[in-house]
């Protein structure tokens, strides 16, 4: 029992280095492959509709690509006919986009800026975040 070698020899090693990298390989997906939630997802058929002293803002987001999206943020901000910033707001959409579908949605601002109220000045729509899963 004196020659008992307990080393690995090149042919083991070169059939476990494609294993371990199998196993890193979720954490490779997550890091360099996940989705961006800007390019995949897009509004269109945006309207305004002031009621009283609140502002309706319905719009149609369109996921072209091959993940569910879950957790969506849409946002809309209002600026002055100089371009001037003036107020935001944002909307958690609570369902999911599946896969190269459509999801309506609706933002409701209670106290918007009375230049959108009247009509004088539009909201920009866009999504600002969301959550997808990698694999």
């Amino acid at each position: 029992m004196s020659n008992l070698n307990m080393t690995w020899g090149r042919k083991q090693m070169w059939f476990l280095i494609p294993i371990m990298l199998l196993g890193f390989l979720p954490i490779i997906k997550m890091t360099f492959f996940k989705g961006d939630v800007t390019k995949d997802l897009t509004v269109s058929e945006i309207q305004t509709t002031a009621s009283g002293r609140s502002l309706e803002i319905l719009g149609l987001i369109t996921n072209s690509s091959s993940r569910e999206w879950s957790g969506v943020t849409v946002e809309a901000e209002f600026f002055d006919a100089s371009g001037k910033f003036v107020d935001e707001s944002i909307e958690y959409l609570r369902s999911d986009i599946g896969r190269n579908s459509k999801e309506h949605f609706k933002i409701v601002i209670s106290s918007p800026p009375e230049a959108a109220l009247n009509g004088s000045i539009k909201p920009v729509v866009k999504i600002s975040g969301g959550h997808t899963s990698p694999f």
